[in-house]
């Protein structure tokens, strides 16, 4: 089987967990030799992607794309764009259109897997992995991401979504799509390694993740200035306009000297950052799944998070406990920090409790999870679409 993965959406640096977790399913997919892989990324990024895949059996593809929000220029234009241009249906198929011609065709391919689903995809067999519907949802509209969704989940011919809350959502919305979706979740996209040993600062919280809006960073800075006895770091891609509203914030006098925004890590410094930490907040306002919270639990650490519904819908799916607050209130917020430190035993042993139900989910598994799909798709989807055992043990609604 010959597959092609179009990962010109993907920046290394810059794309957070859609980048983590395409590293990660690369690499599951080349531990079977058994079909020719060829990759599409930008041009002046295979090194780095060489780094995190070091596979030889990967036939790496340079791609030029003008019109990249993920350069010094496209982030400058970004942070005075408005945000209703920007995501407007007009502006987003204007730019798509343009970087769409430097897309190489995917001749010689029996099938294309696309691992961002919020952009467009070409002819031919194709696999979208679908990770959230946040641009489709009322609070988070984006008329221009909305319509390349709807348009990609018309044209694949399989989808696959990683967490149960999307799952649901994807079959909810596209109902006509039910019969060629699959869930197949992933494991925990950075892990705490064998050696993590260290002992915490106390009061040092975490949140890794980019500066979306939608990340929630300014509700958890006005915490943090209820918070005098905490410290809070946030590793992750500096991503405007919210990271110049952000740092700018953080370098007021309540929270100066306290808060650090160190923008994408290595794997290496990540971890040396988690070993540090007391606590992990997540309060984003909209996930697929949190990486953030996942990896906290693999480390044993105590996790607060936000209500928002997949957040807790991932706190079921885990069997996990944390200390829930209210998504917008930086009260809520510091108030369930404090329980969380004075009763940090509970949290911690609830955390390493809820990582026995990914611990033993590989990387491996997931390619073999997702190579049964590009098979199914690449033989002309004969019979019903393959479903992942591993999925299957959740329960029957997810993936009945």
């Amino acid at each position: 089987m010959r597959i092609t993965v179009d990962a010109t959406p993907i920046r290394p640096g810059h794309a957070a967990g859609v980048e983590a977790f395409t590293y990660g399913l690369l690499t599951g997919m080349t531990a079977d030799g058994s079909h020719d892989l060829r990759v599409n990324v930008l041009r002046g990024t295979v090194d780095q992607w060489r780094g995190q895949v070091p596979a030889a059996q990967v036939g790496w593809n340079e791609v030029v794309q003008p019109l990249r929000s993920d350069t010094a220029p496209g982030q400058l234009l970004r942070r005075w764009t408005p945000t209703r241009v920007r995501d407007s249906v007009a502006v987003r198929r204007a730019v798509n259109a343009v970087r769409q011609r430097a897309v190489p065709r995917q001749r010689g391919s029996d099938v294309t897997l696309y691992p961002f689903h919020s952009a467009p995809i070409g002819s031919g067999p194709s696999v979208v992995v679908v990770h959230d519907l946040r641009h489709l949802h009322a609070a988070f509209h984006a008329p221009g991401f909305a319509a390349v969704v709807r348009e990609n989940v018309a044209r694949a011919s399989a989808l696959v979504v990683t967490w149960p809350h999307p799952y649901r959502e994807t079959r909810r919305l596209f109902p006509e799509a039910a019969e060629r979706t699959a869930l197949i979740p992933t494991p925990t996209f950075q892990p705490a390694p064998d050696r993590a040993a260290a002992r915490p600062e106390p009061g040092l919280l975490v949140y890794p993740s980019s500066t979306a809006t939608h990340k929630n960073h300014a509700t958890l800075l006005e915490a943090m200035a209820l918070l005098p006895q905490c410290r809070l770091v946030c590793p992750g891609p500096l991503v405007e306009p919210e990271a110049s509203r952000l740092l700018a914030r953080a370098a007021l006098p309540d929270l100066r000297g306290r808060v650090s925004f160190p923008g994408f890590v290595t794997l290496d410094e990540l971890n040396a950052v988690y070993a540090r930490a007391d606590a992990v907040v997540v309060p984003s306002l909209w996930e697929a799944a949190s990486g953030a919270m996942l990896e906290a639990f693999s480390w044993g650490l105590p996790v607060a998070c936000a209500d928002a519904e997949p957040l807790l819908a991932q706190l079921e799916f885990t069997g996990a406990e944390a200390a829930v607050f209210r998504a917008t209130e930086p009260a809520s917020l510091a108030e369930a920090v404090h329980r969380l430190l004075a009763d940090r035993a509970h949290y911690a042993d609830a955390a390493r409790h809820a990582n026995g139900r990914l611990a033993a989910r590989t990387w491996a598994a997931t390619g073999d999870d997702y190579l049964d799909v590009l098979r199914w798709v690449a033989q002309g989807r004969p019979g019903p679409m393959p479903r992942s055992v591993f999925a299957a043990e959740l329960s029957g609604e997810e993936t009945s």
